[in-house]
């Protein structure tokens, strides 16, 4: 059971990598060079969602995984400290991209495409400039989140190395 466990644990922290990095680098990349920024908006304001979601949601899955884990293992919560704390961490960017940055870029891009519309340019520049700063936080956590992603995998990936190896 714990093989199988700790199989699926590296398995969605391997799946939140790829997607990450898929998103970040691959797709949105290709949608804003082969579309109108509007467009290419448009569709990642549809997909964008789903990958912020996907972070906590397995990140979530990811902490039940542990607590099965644990009932038999007394101590798994102590060796793995600094991986639930950054699960824990990993849970929280991804709930604030998805549940608050996302929301407030939407509403200001649809402000900015509305003001674009009536011909008010002025104030339209002004709302790109805040979704800048936004998009820069957003980004930000986004990569933050690559990282942390990448560390909660070759922690997990060690420390199971290293138990195993000590209790061999």
């Amino acid at each position: 059971m714990n093989r199988f466990i700790d199989f699926l644990v590296l398995l969605l922290l391997g799946f939140l990598i790829g997607f990450n990095v898929s998103f970040t680098f691959i797709i949105a990349p290709l949608l804003f060079s082969h579309f109108d920024h509007r467009t290419a908006g448009e569709i990642t304001n549809v997909i964008f969602p789903y990958y912020f979601a996907s972070g906590w949601i397995i990140g979530i899955l990811i902490y039940t995984l542990i607590g099965i884990k644990s009932i038999k293992d007394k101590q798994l919560i102590k060796n793995y400290k600094g991986f639930v704390i950054g699960l824990l961490l990993l849970v929280i960017t991804h709930m604030a991209l998805h549940k608050t940055v996302l929301p407030v870029a939407r509403n200001i891009n649809l402000q900015y495409y509305v003001l674009l519309d009536e011909g008010k340019k002025e104030e339209a520049l002004k709302l790109k400039e805040k979704f800048k700063k936004i998009h820069g936080v957003s980004s930000f956590i986004n990569l933050f989140n690559l990282g942390l992603e990448i560390y909660l995998f070759q922690y997990y990936l060690l420390r199971e190395r290293r138990l195993k190896k000590q209790s061999d």
